[in-house]
């Protein structure tokens, strides 16, 4: 669904792994029009290194995670979340499987 809601320009990251036995068939028209579909390499992080870097960032106030966009939704606000993405909002909506 995110592929297809990201306009020209756009990129859509794949997280997670899929079932090797499925793959995945995708409607190549968006990519003739400067969108990005690509994957990810566990947020292609590293946390040994990045989490320090942030904390100290952090502490000395350059790095504010509570000005940060964000909005936080159940699983049954799912369409919610899709029709931000869709209206272009600021800010990432992450579905919480746990509320």
């Amino acid at each position: 669904l995110g592929y297809r809601l990201v306009g020209g320009g756009g990129r859509c990251v794949l997280v997670g792994v899929p079932r090797h036995d499925q793959p995945a068939a995708i409607d190549t028209l968006p990519l003739h029009f400067d969108a990005v579909l690509t994957g990810s390499k566990g947020g292609a992080t590293r946390p040994e290194v990045d989490i320090p870097r942030l904390a100290r960032l952090a502490v000395v106030g350059l790095f504010r995670l509570q000005d940060l966009p964000l909005t936080m939704l159940s699983l049954d606000q799912v369409n919610d979340g899709i029709d931000a993405v869709r209206q272009g909002l600021p800010g990432r909506v992450v579905i919480d499987m746990t509320i």
